[in-house]
């Protein structure tokens, strides 16, 4: 029996903050763009993260159609540069989040990404925020749907986590994420789990089927005992 200790970590709004700033300003160049005044605020970003771009556009202008939410998407997709210039300026790693990686690592253990981004998206926000070296693997989640306010998405999320197992043997898995469906997900894989609620955020989701409901990131190192 492999003696490690697998932590399957959320990435958004878990090991980093601030980028919801970023998703704002993103969606109101976008909404700018499309000749729109509405614009979006800083709590409806907070209260909807993690959603897909898709599902921002829909909450945002719920009278328009399919085809102009997909064009909306495809606009603030074509940013590129100036995109991740933004998410610079915003993003940081949350408190304790590179300690308590490292902490893992040093001690034989393994980290990876669960999370909602592509790969090479999600690698864009770990090296942006100096994590990466800690991380042993990144699974993007392959969702069929182009909405990610769906109740299946845990089944994808856990399918995905599945996989990645396949094979592969730990003394114990742990999950830690910000959302209902992290949870569920780490469920399908007999994890010990972790919400994790922003202290920053008074509307974070608190009922929940989690093990353990955390606000500081280090508490999740009782696991290593």
């Amino acid at each position: 029996m492999n003696d490690q200790i697998l932590f399957v970590w959320d990435f958004h709004g878990v090991l980093e903050k601030g980028n919801e700033k970023s998703v704002e300003e993103l969606c109101n160049l976008v909404l700018k763009d499309f000749g729109f005044e509405r614009r979006i605020n800083l709590k409806e970003v907070v209260d909807w993260y993690g959603l897909n771009w898709l599902d921002y556009f829909k909450l945002t202008v719920p009278e328009g159609t399919p085809e102009l939410w997909q064009k909306m998407k495809e606009k603030v997709l074509s940013f590129q540069e100036r995109g991740w210039e933004i998410i610079k300026k915003n993003i940081k790693a949350r408190e304790f989040a590179k300690s308590v990686l490292e902490k893992i690592k040093n001690k034989g253990h393994q980290n990876i990404l669960l999370t909602n981004a592509q790969p090479e998206h999600a690698k864009k926000f770990t090296e942006l925020i100096g994590i990466n070296t800690y991380l042993d693997a990144i699974i993007g989640v392959d969702s069929p749907y182009d909405s990610r306010r769906k109740d299946e998405i845990h089944i994808v999320k856990g399918d995905n986590l599945t996989s990645f197992l396949n094979g592969k043997e730990y003394r114990k898995i742990v999950l830690i994420g910000d959302k209902e469906s992290d949870i569920k997900a780490g469920k399908v894989c007999r994890a010990a789990t972790y919400l994790f609620v922003d202290p920053e955020n008074a509307n974070a989701e608190k009922e929940t089927e989690a093990d353990y409901t955390i606000s500081d990131l280090r508490e999740v190192l009782r696991e290593l005992d």
